[in-house]
């Protein structure tokens, strides 16, 4: 490496930035990594050579042109999120010139600006008092894939129906005054540059039941799939550049042009693991950092996700769902001990055990579900004994006609209709999947395709299929309803490694970063969160136990809200973990108050006035935002 490419590397962004070869920071410290050896005179060469070239300053910076660029805010097109509805309309029409958008150029690849550009989308909503500003605060919605254009303005939706004549409602109206609240497209997403894996060959059709899956046929079937999964995302150029790494410098140049000296953010799920590499990266550019459902930073993408999911899911449905749906037996009709109700699924036939899976993953996501979870399997239990008496269980006319005719609750008709409509729903999963499937060509949304990217790009994955067999047949005796995201989302075993290189998570370990997590969480386990946890010292947490939402904050109570709002407008956090109830689900509340509660109202004083001026209304605006975060592929 030359001299003047060291000194490149030093000036880079005027801070900490790392490369396979070193990681020099505005501090003065060079930790040597791989092969590189620079001696203490070479680095104090280094510094003088960005000091003679004007770090960040002339022309010889091929990094200077998007650190200086001009972002002009303009009035937002009414269908930049890519849906038009009433409550967007409603928005705009209050926030009025507060709510802009622009476009911020950054380069392809972070480490040679010659090989062009990408488009970041950004939205940002100004300050309601721009005198009281703390700066701005930056939202990610998670995914990876997941577009955060609009995630701020979801989050406005709800914290505006606060009542300033409550303290905890003033606080949160606080936020929105003393914030611009910025949602932006991560690159490959949404309005901004996208990224898309599409091909003509056919994707082969997977069986992904515990009972069936583990033939050769079907093997190859998904590591065909997997190949050419692989293969049509490489195909697209920007492919390398689709990861976290990029991201992350992507929204350091945004904090720049911002004009914030520190970044604060407010990350869920996989925008935990986005916010972590920034801090392990930028730790002195941190300002107020909230990590929402967190996955371990020290793991890599497939221990957090593809193998630390199926165990997730299972701990719900045998330590919080079944014991709910015994509870109420009465009411869920699913058996009277936990052990009837665990072993319905494994009872029904693989066919309907395979369409079940994936509606059981998603409904997992948001506590509000709970109930529907657990209709579900009523459901499908329902649509496998109206197949299994059909004379002909490829007869898709006769069996809608027996679900048509079949009662499901006679003492609850409301019930009693939603459980033909979820049946009906898998019927037809069942005949696209099993009677009439057909083969379309490999085209991924931008979404799924930013998602395999990212997890391919960002980590190491298993590259021995033989070893990948053995992890699902070691997953699939133990969690026969969720071990199959490995054997479809097959594709990092065929992408040829990482191509980015994950920071230590070492600079981190000094920061007040502050953590939220539910003791439940299916989508970002306890384990791993945990884990992330106890490896940062000077951060804080607050827990909320026997509730399983992914997505905590805001939760609508008077625990977790007041605390993370308050930090984030500076307030100090004493504890190290504070622990916080979880709400009741629905049927476990027995008068109304307590079925408000168990809907997200949060509790108040009788002496204080409701937090929100309209619950209902806020209940609903924040459970819109929580469905933001759910996976596209999840979402009904």
């Amino acid at each position: 490496m030359k001299l003047s490419d060291v000194a490149g590397i030093a000036c880079h962004n005027k801070g900490h930035v790392d490369r396979t070869e070193g990681r020099v920071s505005n501090r003065g410290l060079f930790h040597i990594r791989g092969r590189l050896n620079v001696r203490a005179s070479v680095l104090a060469s280094v510094v003088l050579a960005c000091g003679l070239s004007a770090c960040g300053g002339d022309d010889s910076d091929p990094l200077q042109k998007y650190r200086e660029q001009t972002v002009e805010w303009t009035a937002c097109d009414p269908s930049i999120l890519g849906v038009s509805n009433a409550a967007i309309d409603e928005l705009w029409a209050t926030v009025g010139d507060r709510l802009k958008c622009g476009y911020v150029k950054a380069p392809l690849d972070w480490s040679n600006t010659e090989r062009g550009d990408v488009v970041m989308a950004v939205m940002r909503l100004a300050a309601g008092t721009p005198e009281k500003k703390h700066g701005s605060l930056v939202f990610n919605p998670g995914g990876p894939g997941a577009d955060g254009l609009g995630l701020a303005t979801s989050l406005l939706t709800a914290f505006s129906n606060s009542n300033p004549e409550n303290p905890q409602g003033a606080l949160q109206l606080r936020l929105l005054n003393e914030y611009d609240m910025i949602g932006f497209s991560p690159r490959g997403t949404g309005a901004s540059t996208r990224f898309q894996c599409a091909t003509n060959e056919l994707e082969r059709t997977l069986v992904t039941n515990a009972v069936e899956w583990d033939t050769p046929e079907n093997i190859a079937n998904s590591n065909y799939n997997g190949r050419k999964i692989a293969e049509a995302c490489l195909k697209n150029p920007i492919a390398p550049y689709i990861n976290t790494d990029a991201t992350v410098r992507d929204v350091d140049l945004l904090r720049g042009l911002l004009g914030d000296e520190k970044l604060n953010y407010l990350g869920y799920s996989y925008g935990t693991w986005l916010g972590a590499w920034y801090a392990s990266l930028f730790p002195e550019k941190v300002g107020r950092m909230v990590l929402d459902s967190s996955l371990d930073f020290s793991a890599t993408l497939e221990q957090g996700v593809f193998l630390g999911q199926p165990p997730a899911r299972q701990r719900l449905l045998d330590d919080v769902l079944a014991p709910y749906a015994v509870r109420h037996a009465d009411y869920f009709q699913l058996g009277n001990t936990e052990a009837e109700v665990r072993g319905i699924m494994p009872s029904l036939s693989p066919r309907v055990q395979q369409v079940l899976a994936t509606p059981l993953s998603g409904l997992g996501y948001i506590r509000t579900n709970a109930d529907r979870y657990l209709d579900t399997i009523f459901a499908a239990r329902s649509l496998d004994v109206l197949l299994g008496l059909a004379p002909d269980p490829a007869d898709m006319e006769a069996v809608d006609e027996a679900l048509d005719q079949h009662v499901f609750d006679s003492s609850n008709p409301q019930r009693n209709t939603a459980l033909r409509e979820t049946a009906d729903s898998l019927l037809k999963q069942y005949a696209g999947t099993w009677v009439s499937p057909s083969p379309t060509s490999i085209s991924m949304s931008s979404s799924a395709s930013v998602l395999v990217a990212v997890h391919c790009n960002d980590t190491p994955a298993t590259t021995d299929l033989t070893v990948w067999e053995n992890l699902l047949r070691g997953l699939a005796p133990r969690f026969p309803m969720f071990f199959s995201s490995l054997l479809e989302v097959h594709a990092c075993s065929f992408w040829g490694g990482p191509k980015v290189s994950k920071p230590a998570i070492t600079p981190m370990k000094d920061l007040n970063v502050l953590l939220v997590q539910s003791q439940y969480d299916s989508a970002t386990g306890t384990e791993g969160a945990n884990a992330l946890f106890q490896q940062l010292p000077k951060a804080h947490r607050v827990f909320v136990n026997n509730d399983f939402q992914h997505g905590v904050y805001p939760y609508t109570d008077s625990c977790v809200d007041p605390l993370v709002t308050g930090y984030l407008l500076g307030d100090s956090l004493t504890q190290r973990e504070k622990i916080c109830a979880g709400h009741p689900l629905k049927q476990d509340a027995p008068t109304p108050e307590g079925k408000a509660k168990a809907a997200n109202s949060p509790e108040v004083p009788a002496s204080q006035p409701p937090v929100y001026k309209d619950p209902e209304r806020a209940r609903e605006l924040i459970e819109e935002f929580k469905r933001g975060l759910i996976p596209p592929q999840f979402k009904p």
